[in-house]
């Protein structure tokens, strides 16, 4: 395998990003003055952003039951929110977004759940993702001008987007057809595959074509974005910072957008940075902005971390099985 395809190569690549942004983000900044904004924030708002986080966790997992239909009702709601917070955790601290393959992993294993049918349900909760991202993006210039360095990066997700929802629209109408063509090919193996997981992956989609679904996932998604900005409005509220509410929705969008950027496990660095930037733009000094991207790290990305650790301890998974996964046939 050429060294460019390895995971070395990545955490090699986001741990270099990483630590540029990390020099960015620590450049002349008087850490004393970090240090004193930390010793002055107020806890308590901190500890409803983290009541806040596990109930965000919680209502992905109802939606991705939800995902399931119709084979949704023998899913157990604290299983699922248990594999939730073991992917969540292992997004953040592995290369690879190892936490999406341990959901079909464990999905399977636990859920008893076809790796092809939770595989499509993940595409399928990234389409509503990529959708309440979308209307960030083209919301947030209504209420201010974005800088040129923000316009860019908006503009190729907008268009991003539109690929993605015309594959899942053409998925939806054209699937049957699809999945048909695919069975001509003359390889028993590939048709046996096609009969087992083929029917079960495309019936993922079928909670777009029904309205009542539809609209119950949309509103799930609207609430678990809310929640998003409502843990970045109580973090600013810490630090005693009486910012506009589209400061909250803004740093939602740069860091969701940002989550992108290559980085080293544990996302340090790239994430602080962008806090300094976004709050610049509201005339938040460097220091408070540091402290800012500190305290939301450590609600955003340690509440995640300490449950799925928690998860994986009282549940006896192991990393390594997880890993095995990757080379099954899903």
């Amino acid at each position: 395998m050429p060294f460019w395809k390895t995971t070395w190569f990545r955490v090699t690549l986001g741990t270099l990003v990483s630590a540029v942004f990390l020099y960015l983000a620590l450049r002349d900044v008087p850490l004393l003055e970090v240090a004193q904004a930390l010793a002055r924030a107020n806890y308590g708002w901190v500890a409803i952003a983290t009541v806040a986080m596990v109930l965000q966790s919680w209502l992905r997992t109802v939606r991705w039951i939800r995902l399931f239909y119709p084979l949704h009702k023998g899913l157990n709601l604290w299983r699922m929110f248990g594999i939730v917070l073991v992917a969540q955790m292992l997004n953040i601290v592995a290369p690879w977004r190892l936490g999406d393959l341990a959901r079909v992993y464990l999905a399977g294993e636990m859920g008893q759940r076809s790796k092809a049918q939770t595989l499509a349900t993940l595409g399928t909760e990234k389409i509503f993702d990529t959708l309440m991202m979308l209307v960030l993006l083209l919301g947030i210039p209504a209420f201010m001008t974005l800088p040129s360095n923000l316009e860019k990066p908006r503009e190729g997700f907008i268009v991003l987007s539109a690929i993605l929802f015309a594959a899942a629209a053409a998925l939806i109408v054209l699937g049957d057809w699809l999945l048909g063509l695919l069975r001509r090919i003359p390889i028993s193996a590939w048709r046996r595959f096609l009969d087992t997981h083929g029917a079960l992956a495309l019936g993922s989609l079928d909670v777009l074509k029904r309205w009542d679904m539809h609209l119950q996932l949309q509103a799930l998604s609207v609430a678990i974005y809310s929640l998003g900005v409502i843990v970045n409005y109580l973090t600013l509220q810490a630090l005693g910072l009486e910012l506009p509410w589209i400061a909250s929705f803004l740093l939602l969008a740069v860091l969701l957008v940002g989550g992108f950027v290559p980085s080293s496990p544990g996302k340090v660095g790239v994430f602080q940075y962008l806090c300094i930037a976004t709050l610049a733009l509201f005339g938040v000094d460097q220091s408070i902005g540091l402290a800012f991207g500190i305290l939301l790290y450590l609600v955003a990305y340690g509440t995640p971390i300490v449950l799925g650790i928690l998860v994986l301890w009282w549940g006896g998974v192991s990393l390594k099985s997880i890993r095995a996964a990757q080379a099954e046939p899903r």
